[in-house]
């Protein structure tokens, strides 16, 4: 008996001390290998680690927009920088520059490519640069390059962050307080806008100032048929970026009042019946959701 028991304890201990197997390697996939490889997405590289996004990188049909070091630098985007920006802000970013398409081949005029992000991109081929142009604001090389099942364009300039909605976007924009609040007044949003296609021309805090609404509180208090009326004149019926708009028009707010469309040295500018002079256009081409996209402008539209 005393022998059995021996023998027992033998086979335990040589179970014990025997080595496990050796862990399976985690396999590198080919966009990993061109990101930790290549030495002009090093800052590209640090925020996808800061928004933990580097799920991205697997190896499926997709199209990638990747910005260099020297977009990024362009942009304003820092090591410093990218570290103390907020991983939800790197994470939309990255995920709106990730088409979900195995290549980016727009048809005429402005093609809407899904997005990891789930807010569309819209692309156009310049016919003179031979670029991609991203929103009317950037642009990325056409001739994509293979990566294992992906292709790789790499970005020419940093593309505006989207929004999953309006009221997001306008709550993240200090230049736009005014118009937020008006907006969440009248709940136009939800009663208006959440069906069809709709161009904002967003008028910026000063140019509520100059027409007289010197407070949120004035707005707060304003006739609510006043501030209803106000704000759909500037809610354009249809998706217009910048170079797509029709000159000289007229495009039509949503009570059908005519918009007329202008330039002066370049810059867009509008006019309704009730305007005395033009409203400018000061910056946008802003994608919410799938069916706005949101201009600034520095004056209110007066049918």
């Amino acid at each position: 008996m005393q022998k059995r028991v021996w023998i027992l304890l033998l086979l335990l201990g040589f179970l014990s001390c025997k080595k496990a197997p050796p862990a399976k390697p985690i396999p590198i996939t080919p966009l990993q290998t061109l990101v930790n490889s290549d030495t002009s997405l090093t800052l590209f590289h640090e925020m996808l680690i800061d928004a933990n996004d580097v799920g991205l990188l697997k190896d499926t049909t997709a199209s990638l927009l990747l910005p260099t070091n020297a977009v990024l630098e362009q942009a304003g985007y820092t090591p410093a920088v990218i570290d103390s920006t907020s991983a939800y802000i790197l994470d939309q970013m990255l995920r709106y520059d990730y088409v979900l398409s195995p290549t980016i081949n727009p048809d005429s005029g402005y093609t809407a490519f899904p997005t990891e992000l789930g807010t569309p991109l819209y692309i156009e081929k310049d016919s003179t640069s031979g670029l991609l142009l991203l929103n009317a604001s950037a642009t990325a090389v056409s001739t994509p390059i293979p990566v294992g099942k992906a292709s790789v364009y790499y970005l020419t300039s940093l593309v505006p962050t989207a929004a999953d909605s309006l009221p997001t976007l306008l709550q993240s924009d200090s230049t736009l307080t005014f118009f937020a609040a008006a907006m969440a007044i009248t709940n136009l949003y939800d009663s208006t806008l959440l069906t069809g296609s709709y161009t904002i021309l967003a008028p910026v805090n000063s140019a509520f100032i100059n027409a007289g609404y010197d407070s949120l509180g004035a707005i707060d208090s304003a006739n609510i048929n006043t501030l209803i009326a106000l704000v759909q004149g500037q809610i354009i019926k249809g998706f217009y970026l910048t170079n797509s708009f029709p000159i000289p028009g007229p495009v039509f707010d949503v009570l059908g009042n005519a918009v007329t469309v202008g330039q002066n040295n370049g810059v867009l500018q509008y006019s309704a019946s009730g305007n005395s002079v033009p409203v400018n256009w000061l910056s946008g081409n802003l994608i919410s959701g799938s069916n706005i996209v949101v201009h600034r402008t520095d004056g209110l539209l007066s049918p």
